[in-house]
């Protein structure tokens, strides 16, 4: 071969790789907004896509999902960066060694049926075949946003999780290792999960999930319209531990305590108060459609006014202990418990 022919061979390779760097980002670009489309049934729109190739690096901006009506926000995605493993996608492996996602904001709404607008991205069953290996060496998200809109209950309030972030590690359908912890502000108050022994596919995990110092005000708007009492205060604070296995079901742990919690009536007078009432669940089971509960404990005091007392409210204290055991559904067993009081 001739040095000509090897210069306009050397050119024309240049020229298809510079064709094919150029035109790359595009074509990723209309491919995900398909994807993304197919998988959601909402419109997708994005901005941009960023690739550099020989290092495996990939940058995606702006991506905006709305519902189906094609205007209002579903999902917008500032940012996502990801470095690839390109040789693992070789022999079927998708390897991202790097997944970062930053400033989403999710908008989740209950509608006047009381169905989710998610609830058609939800599947009603996870199916045991994996389609495809994937493996997130490190997955991160910053900044994320939550808001939760209900519009089943006229007024009521946005709630929102804000400040979301995320911190995973070795998260595979390939190893049972992942780790990831989760913190975020849920209506003022700060909400933390740990995550251990993550498998992607078929799903395990075992998670921890704390609340601290909820504010029980809001839930008010659910109480109906003519209710003769109020929350006036009071807070929750609970933790939830449980563990999830595709095949297993589910089997958790929980602990809820209110605190200084005030029940007033429609002219604002106190009517009740609950300094303090501890729930304890154990041994909670789902698995295809049967529920068990070991044991459900409650341990409080609460003072109840009494209206036959003249000049004046008068409040009469109670302590309050519930103890259920053994209770399935369907039934299995004879429930156990009792639930005394002492004035």
């Amino acid at each position: 071969m001739t040095h000509r022919r090897w210069i306009a061979l050397i050119v024309l390779v240049l020229l298809v790789g510079g064709a094919v760097t150029y035109a790359l980002p595009e074509i990723v670009r209309r491919v995900a907004v398909a994807r993304i489309r197919a998988a959601t049934g909402r419109p997708a729109v994005i901005e941009a896509v960023d690739i550099a190739l020989l290092r495996g690096r990939v940058s995606v901006r702006d991506i905006r999902i709305a519902e189906r009506d094609g205007t209002t926000p579903f999902a917008e995605i500032p940012r996502i960066d990801v470095k690839v493993s390109l040789p693992s996608l070789l022999v079927g492996h998708v390897w991202l060694r790097e997944l970062a996602v930053t400033d989403a904001t999710l908008r989740i709404v209950r509608l006047p049926s009381n169905e989710l607008n998610i609830s058609d991205l939800v599947g009603t069953s996870e199916s045991t075949e994996k389609r495809l290996d994937v493996t997130v060496d490190h997955f991160r998200v910053t900044g994320g946003t939550v808001t939760l809109q209900d519009q089943a209950v006229p007024g009521a309030p946005l709630w929102k999780s804000e400040r979301m972030t995320i911190e995973a590690h070795n998260v595979s359908t390939r190893r049972d290792d992942g780790t990831a912890v989760a913190t975020s502000v849920t209506a003022g108050a700060p909400v933390r999960v740990d995550i251990s022994k993550l498998r992607l596919h078929p799903v395990h995990l075992q998670a921890t999930a704390t609340v601290e110092g909820l504010d029980l005000t809001p839930a008010q708007i659910y109480f109906p319209p003519n209710a003769q009492f109020r929350i006036d205060r009071g807070r929750l604070s609970s933790t939830v531990t449980l563990t999830h296995d595709a095949k297993g079901g589910l089997l958790a742990d929980a602990t809820a305590r209110v605190d200084d919690v005030v029940i007033a009536d429609a002219g604002g007078d106190v009517v009740a108060r609950v300094p303090s009432l501890t729930t304890q669940l154990n041994r909670f089971g789902l698995r295809e459609g049967a529920l068990e509960v070991g044991r459900l404990v409650s341990n409080g005091t609460l003072s109840v006014r009494d209206p036959t007392v003249k000049g004046g409210p008068a409040f009469k204290q109670s302590t309050v202990r519930a103890n259920v055991t053994d209770l399935t559904w369907p039934a299995t067993t004879p429930v156990t418990g009792r639930t005394p009081r002492r004035w």
